[in-house]
């Protein structure tokens, strides 16, 4: 590639982000950013751009998309020049007054209201991010911008996020060494296999065929996951940036980048950003002045558990219905062949070409993003270190279970999980780790049941959504979840006969060998698993005709 072009157009690019950000010069001037979900900040926002206006003063306002703690929403972040960003949590319409008066206008920085300092230590009685849990056991990689950066604004994003310096680096090194750095980063993309993410790339850059497609799965399939939503509405140049690095490494000209359908307004936060992008010169015809060109094209995709199978999304795609077919040793959509990441490893991308493989490597353990639902505290969205246990997770940033209750399973991975008894909460998250208790990474969903939970109804609930989530193509999955859920029903009406529990464990075993995709095949874990953990709450729905939860409940 011409590196001289790149490295002066990427300058140029800079140059230009600088100038059209809106304030002249952030050395000397406060920055103001709200960050939240578009529901939680849009009263507070309107309080901060109104005293702007009325004081005229040069402070940089950012409206930021969520960092994933639906509980301390709207934050606002107060950031004063020679000085670390401050964080008020739960701030209100009258908070966010006392705050812009207070702070901004009369320098103060009131510690009462403050949540934590972005800093190592503590300022002024303001306590240190570095000091919290919520921070202190996150490593924040592929959210590492999330709730600070202007998701509808390249410039702030190249300004002072490093935006597209990445790219820059990947368009002035050989495609098969731009492969080679991936692999020495140790990057893994599959959420089921644990594959090395650049042997994959290896593979579509190997391919013969003239044009070549990138396929970026930005649709959160388990609606208790959060990941995709959070960076396509809060960082989606961090995506889009690394959808192009592995465009050029692999030889494709065309992206498509699949979100979830329905929402409008994302979709054209996307197309507006894809507009800036062009003006930019980081999309279109030679890119960055280089000989690589690509275009980025965004569907809109119905959620569904069958959406994470490759093939399955590809067909959707395509036009066609989402069923997958056998995984063929290179994957092909519209006869061309192609590469399907998710938006998490896409966004981890730019990192490791910015910083080198090596100081990627040095910085520590790989992460997985995760998402906490059910009976915990703080039902956050967090990105954690690999090795991390669940039990960190839940206590130590989720705050456990409420009113210091106990856990009683725990449900890792999504709705195709198994489930994790409270002894079990030692358990890492890593494949390695979860593939040895039967589970897997998937969507990183991470549903905390509690103790006076019925393990029959529990089971009975997922299972149910399951089999509406087959999508029929195969046997197995298709009337093995409607078999298994019938069962299951009538175990939990107390109708249940004494061969059950051995019909659906020969029934799971049988769907995990025999069904198409992953989904099928995983399909009886949360049965089977239950079963394991709970055979004598299932033996007393069956003998007994009463479930021993709740005869518990009515005792206390």
């Amino acid at each position: 590639m011409a590196e001289h072009g790149v490295s002066a157009r990427i300058e140029q690019v800079l140059q230009k982000s600088r100038s059209e950000t809106n304030c002249v010069d952030e050395k000397e001037s406060a920055t103001v950013t709200i960050a939240g979900s578009e529901q939680s900040i849009a009263t507070v926002a309107e309080v901060v751009k109104a005293w702007l206006q009325k004081a005229g003063e040069t402070i940089r306002s950012i409206t930021a998309g969520s960092m994933g703690y639906d509980d301390l929403e709207p934050i606002m972040i107060i950031e004063k020049p020679g000085g670390p960003p401050i964080l008020y949590t739960n701030v209100t319409e009258g908070v966010a007054h006392e705050l812009v008066a207070d702070c901004l206008a009369e320098n103060g920085s009131r510690p009462d209201l403050a949540f934590c300092v972005w800093s190592s230590e503590d300022l002024g009685g303001i306590p240190a991010a570095a000091g919290l849990p919520l921070f202190n056991l996150q490593k924040r990689i592929a959210l590492r911008n999330c709730g600070f950066v202007d998701p509808e604004d390249v410039a702030d994003y190249l300004t002072r996020y490093a935006g597209y310096r990445g790219l820059a680096k990947a368009l002035q090194t050989d495609p098969i060494d731009v492969i080679d750095e991936l692999g020495r980063s140790g990057l893994k993309g599959e959420e089921k296999t644990g594959r090395l993410m650049a042997d994959t790339w290896k593979t579509v850059h190997e391919a013969q065929g003239g044009e070549k497609y990138v396929i970026c799965n930005a649709v959160d399939a388990d609606g208790r996951a959060r990941t995709s939503r959070l960076l396509m509405q809060g960082d989606p140049h961090s995506v889009l940036e690394g959808m192009l690095i592995a465009a050029y490494a692999v030889g494709a000209s065309r992206c498509i980048l699949a979100v979830a359908a329905g929402d409008e307004k994302l979709v054209q936060a996307l197309m507006k950003t894809l507009v800036q992008m062009r003006n930019y010169g980081l999309l279109g015809k030679n890119i960055l002045d280089s000989e690589f060109s690509c275009d980025i094209e965004i569907k809109g995709v119905e959620p569904a558990l069958v959406v994470t199978e490759e093939t399955a999304l590809m067909r959707l795609l395509e036009g066609g219905q989402a069923m997958p077919y056998i995984t063929p040793q290179q994957l092909t959509f519209r006869g061309a062949p192609s590469l399907v990441d998710n938006a998490e490893t896409l966004a981890t991308v730019p990192v490791i070409f910015e910083k080198g493989a090596r100081l990627f490597i040095d910085s520590g353990p790989a992460t997985k993003v995760v998402s906490l639902s059910g009976a915990v505290a703080h039902p956050y969205t967090v990105e954690v270190p690999l090795g991390t246990t669940l039990e960190t997770i839940i206590c130590g940033i989720g705050g456990g279970v409420p009113d210091e209750g106990i856990a009683k399973a725990v449900q890792f991975g999504g709705p195709t999980g198994v489930y994790l008894g409270a002894d079990s909460l030692n358990t890492a998250v890593g494949h390695d780790a979860l593939r040895a208790v039967g589970s897997m990474m998937g969507s990183g969903a991470i549903e905390v049941i509690a103790e006076g939970t019925c393990a029959v109804e529990m089971a009975e609930g997922v299972v149910s959504y399951i089999q509406r989530q087959s999508c029929g193509k195969c046997v197995f999955c298709r009337e093995g979840t409607i078999q298994m859920s019938e069962i299951i029903g009538n175990i939990a009406r107390a109708a249940g006969g004494a061969t059950d529990l051995e019909l659906l464990v020969e029934l799971g075993e049988e769907m995990k060998v025999n069904s198409l995709c992953g989904v099928g095949r995983s399909a009886a874990n949360p049965v089977l698993s239950s079963i394991q953990l709970f055979r004598e709450e299932y033996d007393a729905h069956i003998k007994d005709k009463q479930c021993p939860v709740l005869q518990r409940r009515k005792r206390s």
